[in-house]
């Protein structure tokens, strides 16, 4: 039931290309499940904000990158520039919170890594899928 909520808000929001939607719902079940973390303190609470500074991100770039190569709309420059601004932001976040309210950078990289594993996810599925299929 929330798999298919996720699925029609992603849908609504632009993410029209199945394996994207595929991608950014598993980031989002990544973030709901490490919700749980938050009842552990600070540390917990800097995962959890990691995890979601890495799902905005990977959100915004999963977004940007089925615009560029499935659906090549226009308007590359301002993509661009939209990216790098959001990665500068994300950079002074980071800066704030480690700098300014003693986060551990530890937990918050630990946290933001998870769309690596999401992406490493994804690549193990295309792998398997595709040397399943010529066997």
């Amino acid at each position: 039931m929330i798999q298919k909520k996720i699925e029609r808000v992603l849908y609504t929001r632009g993410f029209h290309v199945p394996e994207v939607r595929k991608m950014a719902s598993r980031q989002l079940y990544i973030l709901l499940g490490v919700l749980p973390a938050l009842a552990f303190g600070w540390k917990g609470v800097d995962l959890v904000t990691g995890v979601l500074l890495g799902t905005l991100n990977f959100l915004a770039l999963a977004k940007l990158i089925q615009e560029l190569v499935y659906l090549q709309k226009s308007a590359v420059v301002v993509q661009i520039f939209s990216f790098y601004g959001r990665m500068m932001i994300t950079a002074l976040a980071f800066y704030v919170l480690i700098a300014h309210l003693d986060s551990s950078g530890v937990w918050l990289l630990m946290g933001f890594s998870t769309v690596l594993i999401n992406i490493l996810l994804w690549g193990m599925s295309q792998f398997l899928g595709k040397t399943s299929k010529e066997a």
